[in-house]
């Protein structure tokens, strides 16, 4: 189902157009994520020299992949490290 505020928008990845749907306020968000994934794709293909686009997209969804997984795992570090000195200063009072 398509809500109302819904755009349809076309964003052109490694030389092909490609059609989303989205919230008007994400449209700038999912550009820019477009505009970042085409960037990379053609960073990747420029260092493998060979790479075809598949395997430059899937590249790339591996190295993002591996970067959210980090950034995840960082900030669950973080949220133990919070929750621990909580309950330190809940001890201490």
């Amino acid at each position: 189902m398509i809500k109302e505020d819904s755009k349809s928008i076309s964003i052109e990845i490694m030389g092909k157009q490609h059609q989303f749907t989205c919230s008007a306020e994400q449209t700038e968000d999912l550009n820019q994520a477009a505009s970042n994934l085409a960037a990379m794709c053609k960073d990747i293909k420029k260092q493998a020299g060979n790479a075809n686009s598949e395997r430059a997209l899937l590249v790339a969804a591996i190295n993002l992949s591996h970067s959210l997984l980090m950034a995840n795992n960082k900030i669950e570090s973080y949220q133990l490290g919070q929750d621990a000195l909580i309950s330190t200063l809940k001890n201490a009072l």
